[in-house]
């Protein structure tokens, strides 16, 4: 298959150096999380460091966190296009990943041999967790890219004959769906400023792009509970 991990990890470098753009920052989703409910329709959320109070057309689940779009209008904030917040985002950003790999520390790659390694190692029951969560997914034949730095990025991948069906999250541009061949990369977001900050960059992937809104999930949903866990 000529779509390597070094290509996949290139890609998915690529798209989340994008989130350090800053002419983009306020357009992307956003992260939230709900501390009360007010009245059926106000809220009080948190957003970075700020507590403040918003409206939503859609109840919202006190203690959960969500992506969201936000703007600002007549000084106050309007929330939209609202989606729970995977719980692997989660639990990604909370990992200790020490990579072995010297040639490119920052992109992690795990085989079956050190996902087992991790399982025999593990110092707590998250990592435990976490980890027999990749194993579930190895076995059904979906792959997992990490890019272990500050603003940590993660990729689940499967072959599927000539192309490459993936499910990637990032801390900004949120949740991406698609498929990759060895000419072209299809992307799917729910979220417009996403799909138009990869466009208006697409050179630097040096593949034809095709961009379409829409809802996505992960190629495996990662479980908490041990019980709940796909075998």
């Amino acid at each position: 298959m000529p779509l390597n991990i070094s290509k996949l990890g290139k890609i998915l470098k690529a798209v989340n150096r994008l989130e350090e753009i800053k002419e983009f920052n306020a357009t992307l989703p956003v992260k939230i999380e709900v501390k009360k409910q007010i009245n059926p329709i106000r809220y009080l959320i948190k957003l970075g460091n700020r507590e403040i109070e918003t409206k939503s057309s859609i109840p919202l689940l006190i203690g959960k966190k969500y992506f969201a779009e936000i703007k600002e209008n007549k000084n106050r904030l309007q929330i939209s296009n609202l989606k729970e917040l995977p719980r692997l985002l989660e639990m990604m950003e909370k990992l200790e990943i020490k990579n072995t790999n010297e040639e490119n520390s920052s992109l992690h790659s795990f085989g079956k041999q050190e996902i087992l390694q991790h399982l025999s190692n593990s110092v707590s029951k998250f990592e435990f967790i976490f980890y027999t969560n990749m194993l579930m997914a190895y076995e059904q034949k979906i792959h997992h890219l990490i890019i272990n730095e500050k603003k940590k990025a993660l990729m689940q991948y499967k072959y599927s004959k000539n192309k490459v069906k993936f499910y990637a999250i990032f801390n900004h541009l949120g949740e991406l769906e698609g498929e990759i061949t060895e000419n072209s990369l299809t992307v799917y977001s729910p979220y417009n400023a996403t799909l138009q900050l990869i466009n208006l960059y697409k050179d630097e992937l040096s593949l034809e792009l095709f961009l379409y809104k829409k809802e996505v999930s992960p190629l495996y949903n990662f479980s908490e509970n041990l019980l709940n866990l796909k075998v």
